[in-house]
């Protein structure tokens, strides 16, 4: 019968009585129509009426659930009975099969509450005596017989079951408005085009059975077959869908909650995401408390709880006494120890309760919740031992203004709490000829003037920065007056003279302005937008000019990449570059990684960070690993047959980790090419193993056991937990460069990658930092015994041709500079062996 559409959002209690003054209604109504309905044709075989009552109770017994997103759709097949009923029984034998079918299921199977119950059987009421009508009054105005079961009678009796159907998706609409406080009509229209699909599915196959009936009545045992066949393709189909909803349910909660940790927001976001998966009116985390009495208390003690409605013992005593009707609560963990629990209560709708499915998603979100508040604990602790630093990390040093990372930072507060905003992006005028003429102090005393200048127009929760260069940015309320104002207000106190001691400067500035909606929703999308503007301002020395998508040159670039990416992969266009590692302490180098370069004819140079997840979304990125794994192989060979021998380090992506295949993959071209395991080494992101936990430690030790080498790339910006490193199959660690560039400037980014480094040691785990571009970063690493670095300071990344001079230049040096150092003459240069080359690069940068 009618689909029933749960929602996330919260609901307002509704009386009872409403309910049950609809339930009268319905009934009566029903008991009008019955009283007037005209006999049904009862064709022969004429059936057991009890029968087809059973028939009632299976079918709404075995509900089929659609599920839709975060929302699940019901169907009930109780149209096959009425179709049944309709041709073979009277019209009193078909109401009262329906209603007692369907009773003994509310009374005796579910056991509903009276309201519910008495809501149910009302509904019923009402559509069975209506579809007689409807279908003995078709069969009169289209002057056909039942008996001949031609089209019209199909149709006749598809209208009668629509019609039923309409009531009670009626009735059940009102009820939920009424429950709500709103009427969402569209919502309605969209159940009731469900109801027409599950409603001409189920007529069209109970047509067929009454056609199999009058024909051949034995041939009802393969209509059976069939029938429990599709029931279990269909359960097969559903607890696999099931599966996979759960787990991009459960990737939505990963996501969301890994967003908050950037903004200080993850208790509250854990609470609302809970309260939206699980259809809950209430989240609740609480601490455990000794010798406390509750519902929840066994969570205390490592036991997950789940209480549905209707329960009669201790726990669901206290449950109702605290005001809840049903409630499920899961331990969170610090490592091995229980530090509070996870509370969710009182499901949305009244029609279902929390079940062991629920339990199991709960539960792993309370696992992902305990890492969350864990590393929510963590980063607190690093930001309170940065104090002192954080004005600098989030201030321009020249101006005082507040930078590119704190503007976007409010940028994205401000959308996230009022939806709406202004950005004006401001780019000084010729500014680079003021430099190169007048010098850069100049130039800077410029910069710092026009900051002060642009400093008076805050006002309340209007900010201004400067994002690097001459380009400034201020962020208002998205209101088309308050933007004027503001531009008007800066071109004002832009126009004046710029008093810098011996000069006097005459300055203008462009101007781009980007809003929500019209210009996006997000931080990153609107600075774009407004920097499109700027440019557009600039070239066409309007001076100010807002974002328009038809002079936006990136607008088709997405379009364009992804179809000239799978050309260039197809074709073999993309190039790999190599950048070496090497032992801080002696200057040995031991690896390169291989790393992805596009030169885009149109485009240019288009960064990975830009085309790799293009490939990700499209699924390109299986050929697209693939070429750059028999490339680097091939590579490896080459230096290895030259005497050079040297670790190829290639990155792979989550959806490449993820594929059964990779391993044996993998296995074929060092079989084809002839190269030692032991010279490949695989770099998988952080996040790529968090995503995926299993399954990943399931397809590194694959990886491992054909000897290669495997490292955690980009480590710290996971937010995974420090302790699920000693379980995972890997071999080294390798600091994202976020942590190493400023490492010499940034006592807290010392701390952080110190600690990481004992860490991996204390694991046996060798540790590698990239990002290193100055030598002050370099001896601070070699002071925390890094294993390994990477970055421009050692060599920047070059083409396989360039490498290879590099390496074999190097080791040349090399040799030279050890003959200088020793009193011994060494006839040649030292021997390359294992899976590096004794070459210092960091005595030899001058050589």
């Amino acid at each position: 019968m009618p689909h029933n559409r749960y929602v996330a959002p919260r609901i307002r209690a509704t009386p009872d009585r409403l309910i049950w003054l609809v339930s009268a209604l319905l009934a009566a109504s029903g008991a009008a129509v019955w009283s007037v309905a005209p006999a049904l044709p009862h064709l022969p075989p004429h059936l057991w009426w009890p029968a087809v009552a059973a028939l009632y109770a299976l079918t709404s017994a075995f509900a089929v659930h659609l599920p839709f997103g975060r929302d699940n759709h019901t169907l009930t097949l109780n149209q096959a009975p009425m179709v049944l009923g309709l041709m073979f029984l009277t019209t009193n034998e078909l109401t009262l099969a329906a209603l007692i079918g369907l009773g003994f299921v509310q009374i005796v199977v579910r056991r509903n509450p009276p309201i519910k119950l008495a809501f149910n059987m009302a509904s019923l009421a009402a559509q069975v005596p209506l579809a007689c009508v409807i279908f003995v009054g078709m069969l009169r105005a289209l002057d056909v017989s039942a008996g001949d079961l031609t089209p019209a009678v199909w149709l006749a009796a598809l209208v009668a079951v629509l019609a039923a159907d309409a009531v009670g998706a009626a009735a059940l609409f009102t009820i939920i408005s009424l429950r709500r406080g709103a009427w969402d009509f569209a919502a309605f229209a969209r159940t009731l085009g469900m109801v027409a699909i599950g409603t001409f599915v189920v007529t069209d196959l109970a047509l067929i059975t009454v056609l199999v009936v009058r024909k051949s009545p034995v041939s009802l045992a393969l209509l059976a077959v069939l029938a429990i066949l599709s029931y279990v393709l269909y359960r097969g189909f559903h607890v696999q869908r099931l599966r996979y909803a759960r787990l991009e349910l459960l990737y939505q909660f990963t996501r969301s909650v890994d967003r908050a940790l950037q903004d200080e927001t993850v208790m509250e976001t854990v609470r609302a995401e809970a309260c939206e998966l699980l259809r809950a009116r209430n989240a609740s985390v609480v601490l455990c408390q000794p010798n406390a009495t509750s519902w929840w208390s066994a969570a205390c003690q490592g036991q997950p709880v789940l209480l549905a409605r209707g329960g009669e013992d201790v726990a669901h005593d206290l449950l109702r006494a605290e005001g809840h009707l049903d409630g499920m609560a899961a331990p969170l963990r610090d490592g091995g120890e229980i530090t509070g629990v996870f509370l969710v209560t009182d499901r949305l709708d009244d029609m279902t309760t929390f079940d062991r499915d629920d339990m199991r998603l709960f539960e792993a979100l309370a696992g992902h919740a305990s890492v969350a508040l864990t590393n929510s604990g963590l980063v607190a602790r690093v930001r309170s031992a940065a104090q002192e630093t954080e004005h600098l990390s989030l201030h321009d040093p020249l101006t005082g203004l507040p930078n590119r990372l704190y503007f976007q930072q409010r940028l994205e507060r401000r959308l996230l709490n009022d939806g709406s905003a202004a950005v004006l992006l401001m780019d000084v005028d010729r500014f680079k000829e003021v430099n190169d003429t007048l010098g850069h102090d100049v130039g800077d005393r410029l910069l710092r003037e026009v900051g002060r200048r642009l400093r008076q127009v805050e006002r309340g929760e209007t900010v201004v920065a400067r994002l690097g260069g001459d380009e400034f940015a201020v962020l208002l309320g998205g209101d088309d007056v308050h933007i004027e104002g503001m531009v008007s207000r800066i071109n004002r106190d832009m126009s004046r003279p710029f008093d810098l001691g011996e000069v006097t400067l005459d300055v203008m500035a462009s101007i781009g302005i980007a809003s929500t909606p019209r210009d996006g929703s997000s931080a990153a999308l609107l600075l774009r937008r407004a920097e499109v503007a700027m440019y557009d301002a600039k070239r066409g020395l309007t001076g100010v000019a807002r974002y328009a998508a038809d002079r936006d040159p990136y607008s088709s670039r997405r379009l364009s990449l992804i179809g000239d990416l799978a050309r260039a992969v197809e074709e073999r266009t993309l190039e790999l570059h190599y950048q070496p590692q090497a032992v801080p302490g002696s200057g040995q180098v031991t690896g390169v990684e291989a790393l992805l370069r596009w030169n885009h004819p149109l485009w240019g140079n288009v960064p990975p960070d830009e085309f790799i997840p293009l490939a990700e979304h499209t699924g390109l990125i299986k050929p697209l690993t693939r070429l750059v794994l028999e490339t680097a192989v091939r590579q490896c060979v080459a230096w290895r047959e030259a005497g050079t021998p040297v670790l190829m380090a290639v990155n792979i992506s989550m959806r490449n980790l993820l594929e059964p295949e990779l391993a044996d993959t993998v296995a074929r071209m060092l079989l084809q090419a002839g190269l030692p395991a032991a010279l490949l080494k695989l770099e998988v992101t952080e996040s790529a193993i968090v995503s995926d936990p299993e399954r990943a430690v399931r397809a590194l030790e694959r990886l491992v056991d054909l000897g290669l080498q495997v490292s955690v790339d980009d480590f710290g910006t996971g937010y995974s937990s420090l302790t699920r490193l000693r379980s995972l199959p890997v071999h080294e660690v390798k600091i994202d460069r976020s942590f190493v560039r400023h490492l010499a400037e940034r006592p807290e980014d010392r701390a952080i990658v110190r600690a990481v480094i004992g860490l991996g040691h204390d694991l046996g785990l060798r540790v590698c930092a990239e990002g290193v571009e100055d030598e002050a970063s370099w001896r601070l690493l070699e002071s925390f015994d890094c294993d390994l670095i990477q970055g421009y300071f050692l060599a920047r990344p070059m083409s396989a041709e360039a490498m290879t001079t590099w390496l074999s230049e190097h080791l040349s040096a090399y040799a030279t500079r050890l003959r200088t150092e020793t009193a011994e003459a060494i006839p040649a240069a030292p021997p390359v062996t294992g899976a590096g080359s004794n070459t210092d690069v960091r005595h030899l940068r001058k050589a």
